[in-house]
């Protein structure tokens, strides 16, 4: 499938745009957006709404979709659900040889209604596999997820894989796309679909120290209390952190975060990711950071990648300390 210059509006709302994207057999694809962009991208790719402009190419519309609100049958057990399914996709093997892949052998003959929220996942992806799909569409599955629940579904995507069934996963948490996916993409609703740089740690690290247990030593992540949740976010997700009134609030595309921390906590912190003061109220990640401008003599003002509606002041004090940061 391959997705050139993509947009979506919805109620005259741009909720998509400059989205291109190929999807090869067998691939493995995480994005990380919000619900609202998943649940159009989806809707798109599997033909059940069109673009307001660009192209989607199809070589295939065996495809299947999965959102996070999905439901089974609930008053049917594990079993008599997916026979109907098998009856449904004409699948010809045994569906009892699969449920070991699936780990769903304990629950065979129990009521859907009675299983966890991880076996429901798997039965889920079971019931797809029995139409042998050739790419398939999942909405963060991973959300609320078990320890074991996790380990159990990657378990049964090996499957899907070996099966030569391409997989398209989004979700809002970046961690969650880094256990499903081998390529990686964010959307930003200024700069569109932009593929996530990944080093490959295996490689970074000495052969002599890989067995060591060594640890990461610069684990970091800004929290955000908001009623009855904490939000954490990793240090690439943020654009900038400002200060108004002494409250620190992180900003990422047009969402706001409050946190606890002050200005000088954050920077002490946050240095370390590329995080540079350019103004007592502006702490910026500078690795968002695409033009710098100078209006005046005195005066220079940062423009973020994809979102020249965003200005942030530079102080002149702060200019050559950033010059020798970034080396230009």
């Amino acid at each position: 499938m391959t997705l050139e210059n993509v947009m979506k509006q919805d109620d005259n709302y741009t909720v998509l745009k400059d989205i291109n994207l190929i999807i090869k057999e067998n691939s493995q694809i995480g994005i990380k957006m919000t619900s609202e962009e998943s649940r159009i991208l989806i809707k798109l790719m599997a033909g059940k709404i069109a673009p307001s402009s660009g192209h989607i190419k199809k070589e295939t519309n065996n495809i299947l979709t999965e959102f996070t609100e999905d439901g089974l049958y609930e008053t049917l057990t594990v079993c008599n659900y997916l026979t109907i399914f098998k009856k449904i996709a004409g699948f010809k093997t045994s569906v009892e040889d699969l449920i070991g892949t699936f780990s769903l052998s304990d629950v065979w003959k129990t009521k859907i209604s009675k299983l966890t929220l991880d076996q429901k996942r798997r039965v889920s992806l079971l019931r797809m596999s029995l139409f042998s799909p050739e790419l398939v569409l999942i909405q963060s599955p991973l959300s609320n997820s078990s320890t074991d629940g996790i380990e159990l579904y990657l378990k049964a995507i090996k499957h899907l894989q070996e099966n030569n069934t391409a997989v398209l996963f989004t979700s809002h948490y970046l961690e969650e796309l880094l256990l499903l996916s081998s390529d990686i993409y964010r959307y930003n609703r200024y700069s569109g679909l932009e593929k996530t740089d990944l080093s490959d740690d295996h490689n970074l690290v000495p052969a002599d120290k890989a067995d060591m247990g060594m640890k990461p030593s610069k684990v970091y992540k800004v929290s955000s209390r908001s009623a009855d949740k904490t939000v954490f976010f990793s240090p690439d997700e943020i654009d900038f952190i400002e200060s108004v009134n002494s409250v620190s609030t992180i900003r990422i595309g047009n969402e706001h975060f409050p946190t606890d921390l002050t200005m000088n906590e954050l920077e002490e912190k946050l240095t370390h990711f590329g995080f540079f003061r350019c103004h007592r109220s502006y702490l910026v990640n500078l690795q968002r950071v695409s033009e710098l401008v100078s209006y005046s003599k005195n005066s220079y003002t940062l423009i973020l990648k994809g979102n020249p509606n965003v200005k942030l002041p530079l102080s002149r004090s702060r200019l050559e300390e950033m010059r020798t940061l970034i080396e230009f």
